[in-house]
């Protein structure tokens, strides 16, 4: 296994992550209110979305298989996406419990 010399300057890497940091949104935030403040915009999200997807599940027609299709499909990336949250934020428990151990 040959060692790589590139990255052997720690220093030199710490010269450049405030600069990489300080141009993302929220950068003077900590970690915590961050993740908190996504997770709050994607729940804020998903409710606006479930109540689109349940008006339009009253007020479709059931004889059109095109509007029945694309009712699944929303329904579907719903889905998706709910369960894509609330995996990243089991696995972001387990990292924080994983670094007080």
């Amino acid at each position: 296994m040959s060692f790589d010399s590139s990255l052997s300057s720690i220093s030199a890497l710490s010269k450049t992550t405030p600069t990489v940091l300080a141009s993302e949104p929220g950068a003077g935030e900590s970690l915590e209110s961050r993740f908190m403040s996504a997770v709050a915009n994607m729940s804020a999200g998903f409710e606006t979305q479930r109540g689109d997807i349940a008006n339009a599940a009253m007020h479709y027609d059931p004889t059109d298989a095109a509007s029945a299709v694309e009712l699944q499909t929303r329904l579907a990336d719903y889905s998706v996406g709910v369960s894509m949250v609330a995996t990243m934020a089991r696995k972001a428990v387990g990292a924080v419990e994983a670094l007080l151990r």
